[in-house]
């Protein structure tokens, strides 16, 4: 089977893309928008919080921590965002808004957290 326009193709019909992309509607930008803010709000309070002697809740991030040091909660953090662009890429329009909600609202809310507990100090 010959190649479309570029495209790497093999014998069983099977196409490489020109391009990797995907259509970003307005409510996906704004919900980007939210967890990518959540995210370094969520490390930055997190750190805060450790350079305070307040312990990390979540054993996963505890782990990294653990592993990594500081930089582990930082890793955590892009390892969740490389999950959630996959995620988001490979389902349909609907679903993906659907993950990218609920990823924003549990961000928001960690945050939110994080913060009531840093204002506790």
């Amino acid at each position: 089977m010959a190649p479309d326009s570029g495209s790497a193709g093999g014998s069983d019909g099977w196409q490489v893309p020109d391009r990797i992309e995907r259509d970003l509607p307005e409510s996906h930008t704004v919900l980007w928008t939210v967890i990518v803010v959540a995210a370094v709000f969520d490390v930055v309070t997190t750190m805060v919080g450790l350079a305070a002697g307040l312990e990390e809740g979540n054993r996963v991030a505890r782990a990294f921590l653990t592993t990594y040091g500081d930089a582990g909660i930082g890793l955590l953090k892009f390892a969740a965002l490389v999950a959630l662009v996959i995620a988001w890429y490979v389902l349909p329009d609907r679903e993906a808004e659907l993950v990218l909600a609920g990823f924003a609202v549990i961000s928001l809310l960690t945050v939110t957290l994080n913060a009531l507990t840093l204002l506790s100090l």
